[in-house]
């Protein structure tokens, strides 16, 4: 798909590209003195900086290697050459402006978009009777901290009350496979691999909490991971670590008036997690306020919406003459 995309763009001219992630090579082709003649304006979608990601985050490549530094240049010049480079949160922005040495007005923030989730006329369905279903679901990367919520889940073995439930494969995966082989908990159930979003969305439903990410790296303060956009949206109670992003929505959310949408526990913290947990199975009622005040959020900051609002707005940096507000 980005090979056709690249033969495109060298054929035609035009007055707007966009450019999805992850197109850093075709920013740097179109980047060429020729070629970016034939382009009046590039939008990059950067998402997530893949040197970030694969050096910084997962420790796959040392920063002093060559793969590293090739790597940081090619990341570096696909930013310049673009007119104006987005991404998911304002901390991602201002990271990426520092670390390229780019300045801060070429980044532009626009929230994530989930796919249609009939989240319209969600009913928040009732808490369980019977143990409380903590669900998390991800690609087991180290950000995510998997092994907080294993050591959390050992802390409460023993509690009947609870019972955590993961979906997933990746990196980190070793880390609960070893604690289920070695320890054999009753309390946890593993649906090891990938699957599709509606078997996703049904276990999310099911979930009485969502957890998000516990890791305490570098980048785990700056991402609002994209299954959380899929807890807010529909309407699920969430437990997350705390981080610059998520203080960011909290104190948001205080200046409004209105209640944070997401429960914050110390990151690498198991015992932190482990007792917020506990407290909200003492306390289920809270569960749905914290349900609505997720959904309401999601509405108000990351919905369709405001993707569109954003959009506007940046399309407007270059073509303010050529909009029409609605």
């Amino acid at each position: 798909g980005h090979l056709k995309t690249l033969l495109h763009c060298l054929r035609e001219k035009s007055e707007c590209i966009y450019i999805c992630y992850p197109g850093v090579l075709i920013a740097v082709f179109l980047g060429l003195p020729y070629f970016r003649d034939r382009h009046e304006v590039i939008y990059l979608d950067a998402f997530i900086s893949l040197y970030d990601t694969v050096v910084n985050d997962r420790s796959l490549l040392v920063s002093s290697s060559l793969l590293a530094r090739a790597l940081y240049w090619l990341e570096r010049k696909a930013f310049v050459s673009a007119n104006l480079v987005i991404v998911d949160t304002p901390e991602n922005a201002q990271y990426l402006s520092e670390l390229y040495d780019i300045e801060h007005d070429k980044f532009f923030a626009i929230p994530l978009s989930t796919p249609p989730l009939q989240v319209e006329n969600i009913v928040h369905h009732n808490v369980s009777k019977g143990p409380l279903r903590c669900l998390f679901l991800g690609t087991f990367v180290p950000l995510q901290g998997i092994s907080v919520i294993v050591e959390a889940s050992r802390l409460m073995v023993d509690d009947a009350d609870i019972e955590f439930v993961f979906i997933g494969e990746g990196q980190d995966a070793e880390k609960l496979h070893d604690y289920l082989e070695g320890s054999q908990p009753t309390n946890i159930k593993w649906y090891r691999g990938h699957f599709p979003t509606d078997f996703l969305v049904r276990q999310i439903m099911e979930a009485d909490i969502c957890l998000g990410i516990f890791g305490g790296g570098s980048k785990a303060q700056r991402v609002l991971p994209y299954k959380i956009y899929y807890y807010l949206a529909l309407g699920k109670p969430i437990i997350t670590a705390s981080s610059q992003t998520t203080d960011r929505i909290a104190a948001d959310c205080d200046n409004r008036g209105e209640l944070t949408p997401m429960l914050m526990v110390r990151a690498n913290d198991a015992g932190a997690l482990a007792a917020t947990i506990a407290q909200l199975s003492h306390n289920r009622s809270q569960l749905s306020i914290l349900g609505s005040a997720a959904r309401e959020y999601y509405n108000r900051a990351l919905s369709k919406r405001i993707i569109k609002q954003r959009l506007v707005e940046m399309l407007a940096k270059e073509f303010s003459d050529k909009l029409s507000v609605n």
